[in-house]
């Protein structure tokens, strides 16, 4: 792709420590919201999973994905992202990447963190967007309604 779908809007929202709403659709069919922390690369957005977790199984076997990221104290701004995921089965990458995502959200903390984390092993979810989508309004109490 030779031409980026975020605006620099856009990476200003993605740069903040904001929660990214995560929605897939499970092997049953049925859909899954999962609230999540994420770092933006320079075309796709990653997180972390347990590699047995229902969301790294589901993404395996459907990678269609939509994210919703809130502007914080905003939920009327938002950024839309649809796309694909792909799942990479890699602990120690998984657990390095989340040492930077941590970072974002709990600073100082992020070390002891992932350090207390089970031995489980996780995944990276890389999250590729095939449309961004920005929705901006302002609370209704601003509007006066």
């Amino acid at each position: 792709m030779s031409e980026t779908l975020f605006t620099a809007e856009d990476r200003d929202l993605l740069e903040q420590s904001a929660f990214a709403t995560l929605a897939l659709s499970l092997p049953d069919g049925s859909l899954q919201n999962s609230i999540m922390w994420y770092r933006a690369g320079n075309e796709d957005l990653r997180m972390i999973a347990p590699e047995a977790s229902a969301k790294a199984r589901a993404l395996r076997q459907s990678p269609r994905v939509s994210i919703v990221i809130n502007v914080p104290g905003n939920p009327y701004d938002y950024l839309e992202i649809r796309g694909h995921a792909d799942i990479v089965a890699d602990d120690a990458a998984a657990r390095s990447e989340l040492r930077s995502i941590a970072k974002r959200y709990i600073g100082d903390r992020a070390d002891r963190y992932v350090d207390a984390l089970s031995n489980a092993p996780r995944v990276m979810i890389v999250v590729h967007p095939e449309r961004v989508r920005r929705h901006r309004s302002t609370p209704p109490a601003a509007r006066g309604g």
